[in-house]
């Protein structure tokens, strides 16, 4: 019976966190303020995270939302460089963040502007294959949708970046029929906090005897 009662008790604490977790991520998707851009501070970049991309190249419609408020963004001046982060969605494919460098440049964002990081998989890898992209690791501006901006944070913090601006392109996609958010994604959201906080420990604690393998941020 006392293993029963563990066993009870751990799944207790799992649902626990499991629901904090989505309360939490419910809370910031649609409690994030607009964007106002007169209070973001000047950067040294703005970095588009990569979304959703069919496998000949075609960017959904969430990923183009955020191409255009990078595009926005560089405009107003609010950095000199933005940097597309994004891997295939298939091996011979193209890649997201060539993608959504083509497509900001239809934005007038010149190319001399623009910087592609095109192997990324996951949010850990956008942050760890970035960063040493940039012009500098602090002061930057990161760009995608409310319920992906904190664990987007977390993932650059993790990966060296400091003096980070969040900045929403929209709060979550919707479902294009009936407008509702998409509990999908949310739920995925809130399970992928914690995945994600147990794959960036297991490979920084590999990193220290240098056994990191990158494939396990997929």
């Amino acid at each position: 019976m006392g293993v029963i009662r563990r066993i009870a008790k751990l799944a207790q604490w799992f649902a626990a966190a499991g629901l904090f977790t989505f309360l939490a991520v419910l809370c910031w998707t649609f409690l994030w303020p607009d964007n106002d851009l007169a209070e973001l501070p000047a950067a040294h970049a703005i970095i588009c995270l990569g979304g959703g991309m069919s496998a000949d190249g075609t960017l959904h419609a969430p990923t183009r939302k955020r191409v255009e408020a990078c595009a926005r963004f560089y405009h107003a001046g609010l950095a000199p460089v933005v940097v597309f982060t994004g891997g295939r969605a298939v091996p011979d494919g193209p890649s997201a963040g060539a993608q959504m460098a083509r497509l900001a440049q239809q934005f007038d964002v010149p190319p001399d502007a623009i910087l592609i990081e095109h192997e990324s998989q996951s949010t850990l890898q956008n942050a760890l294959f970035t960063v040493p992209l940039l012009p500098a690791s602090e002061n930057l501006i990161l760009i995608t949708e409310a319920f992906h901006l904190p664990r987007s944070w977390a993932s650059f913090r993790w990966a060296g970046a400091r003096r980070l601006h969040l900045a929403a392109s929209e709060d979550v996609r919707r479902d294009p029929e009936t407008g509702w958010p998409s509990i999908r994604i949310l739920l995925r959201e809130s399970a992928a906090v914690w995945f994600n906080l147990f794959r960036a420990a297991a490979w920084s604690a590999a990193s220290t005897v240098e056994l990191q393998n990158d494939d396990w941020l997929h």
